[in-house]
């Protein structure tokens, strides 16, 4: 060895220049897929969020209905129209038919074949058909959710 010159080092341990970079590349990819992944997320997160408030108004909403005596204004059949209800958390919109059916026979009830009330005869079975409908503009696509219940007098 020269005088004054550095000593040499038989085996320096440490990453190229290049060796960093390509490494930092294939982080990147690997991050971005990552970051694509957690957006999709946040999105299904909050669609599924919106749906549970759906079928959350609509059983309050129909419960709020099923609770009214059978005789109700709110409980007239609707025919082929429709009525609406506020909403009770807002960002939907409620609606809903009524239609009256006479059971003569209780005991085959239940094979779901019902005839509408005839001459004098009074209903006795009413049919709530609800349908909710999220009006976030946020989320795309549209949501709804659709439930009936049946209500007898009494």
């Amino acid at each position: 060895m020269a005088a004054g010159a550095p000593a040499r080092r038989p085996a320096e341990a440490g990453f190229t220049l290049i060796e960093i970079l390509v490494a930092l590349v294939i982080l990147s990819f690997v991050a971005l897929g990552i970051a694509g992944l957690f957006s999709h997320s946040i999105v299904v997160n909050a669609s599924g969020h919106d749906y549970a408030l759906l079928a959350s108004e609509a059983r309050f909403a129909l419960e709020t209905l099923q609770g009214l005596p059978f005789d109700h204004a709110n409980l007239a059949a609707t025919g082929t129209g429709t009525r609406t209800l506020p909403s009770q958390a807002g960002g939907f919109t409620i609606t809903y038919t009524v239609d009256d059916y006479y059971v003569a026979d209780w005991t085959t009830a239940s094979a779901g074949s019902w005839p509408a009330p005839q001459g004098t005869q009074t209903a006795n079975l009413k049919r709530i058909t609800m349908t909710v409908a999220s009006t976030n503009q946020i989320l795309e696509g549209r949501r709804l959710f659709t439930v009936s219940g049946l209500k007898i007098p009494g």
